[in-house]
């Protein structure tokens, strides 16, 4: 394949989106390219700067995709029906990308699931409405969706899924959602991110931070999420309160140095694109802030997965996350929203080390207790996912082959 347009990540904002764009990037027999369709083109333009990977990046934010990029797919596509000279309608950079593409594939990280907004269900819909409309296959790759229950989401999931060339649903749970629509374009497959590669210079760089900022280790690494902070927030579930807790209880036993990252960074504002007001805020509270290291920083998904990789041990609520540290061997302890963590999980034989916000109630539940039996039980755990690992990796290569199919 000559030319693969990616839609529903961006470089920067969420690193989980980043580090599924990057295996593709790394994974991808050349010669070919890769085009990201972003809604974040600046700032994925401003990190990228920082490094030598061959990625453009053409912008189609929200606004963009309804008011402009979707109407124009539909006069493209009229023109098309009527075997008329079509490509001329796509003038912006996206439409333009899309329209010329051998594949376009979707890799959000979750799609078409109810209970989200109604913006949200539309954004999923017109994201992969305009390449179907271009005429352009589409492989929506590993992702968690459903449960599409609700009249508004079965319709817009039945006006466009059974479109798509093939559809990989990651996890049993999301595959019984989307058999439940009929759908037959399936082909179930892990998450890309399993495949993304660490430089070795990228390691060294940040085993060389580590131990200049955190000492020699051993190191607990703790990733929060806005996502979470949010639901806790509505449910009255202090989760701010509670993670400077969990780092001062673990800073004052003095074994492990706490390491505060923020795996999903935009520069300015609160949204649930951006953990690290959420991280700073966090900071600030700690009573040992002296004992805590925070990389108060715009990481990149190498980064943030080679630090991660040198945690004794990783407490998260961010998805990707828990991908980087099944990948690399570290024992996670996850505080999640969806059931999209125990599809990864219980493959893994984890479901132990799972737990849902709500479980925290008011003063943290029992999370000090179960972090410090995952740190106990590392040998343990990280022997389950030296066991398993290889089966996912291999099950996040299937998107590369169904990507390569939709071309053939």
């Amino acid at each position: 394949m000559d030319s693969v347009v990616t839609v529903g990540a961006a470089y920067s904002a969420n690193k989980g989106a980043a580090s599924m764009l990057q295996a593709l990037l790394d994974r991808l027999p050349g010669p070919r390219e890769v085009v990201a369709v972003s809604t974040h083109a600046a700032d994925d333009r401003r990190v990228l700067a920082r490094t030598d990977i061959g990625l453009r990046v053409v912008s189609q934010r929200p606004v963009e995709l309804l008011g402009i990029h979707f109407p124009l797919a539909l006069v493209a596509a009229a023109l098309r029906t009527a075997h008329l000279p079509w490509r001329w309608v796509c003038r912006p950079a996206a439409l333009r990308e899309i329209a010329h593409a051998d594949v376009v594939a979707d890799i959000s990280g979750i799609s078409f699931v109810d209970g989200r907004r109604k913006a949200v269900l539309l954004y999923n819909t017109l994201l992969v409405a305009v390449p179907v409309l271009l005429g352009r296959p589409v492989v929506k790759c590993a992702q968690a969706m459903g449960p599409v229950r609700t009249p508004l989401s079965r319709r817009l999931a039945g006006a466009v899924l059974p479109r798509l060339r093939t559809i990989c649903p990651r996890g049993t749970e999301t595959e019984s959602h989307l058999r439940e629509l009929g759908l037959t374009n399936l082909v179930p497959a892990n998450d890309l991110a399993f495949v993304m590669e660490v430089p070795d210079d990228v390691r060294a760089r940040m085993a060389e931070r580590l131990a200049a900022e955190a000492g020699d280790g051993p190191y607990l690494v703790v990733s929060p999420s806005q996502v979470v902070a949010t639901s806790c927030d509505q449910a009255g579930i202090p989760y701010e309160r509670i993670m400077a807790d969990l780092m001062d209880a673990i800073a004052d036993k003095g074994e492990v140095t706490p390491v505060l990252i923020a795996h999903s960074a935009l520069p300015g504002g609160v949204s649930h694109m951006n953990d690290l007001p959420l991280c700073r805020a966090i900071h600030g509270r700690l009573r040992r802030r002296d004992a805590v290291v925070f990389f108060d920083d715009d990481l990149l998904p190498t980064e943030l997965r080679a630090i991660i990789g040198a945690g004794d041990a990783l407490v998260t609520s961010r998805f990707h996350a828990m991908i980087s540290a099944l990948t690399e061997g570290t024992p996670p302890l996850v505080i999640g929203w969806s059931h999209k963590y125990a599809e990864i999980l219980d493959p893994f034989g984890l479901g132990d080390v799972a737990m849902t916000f709500d479980q925290l109630g008011s003063d943290g539940g029992d999370i000090v207790d179960r972090t410090l039996d995952v740190l106990a039980r590392r040998d343990e755990i990280a022997g389950r996912i030296a066991t398993h690992l290889p089966q996912a990796q291999a099950e996040a290569e299937i998107n590369l082959r169904v990507l390569h199919e939709a071309v053939a």
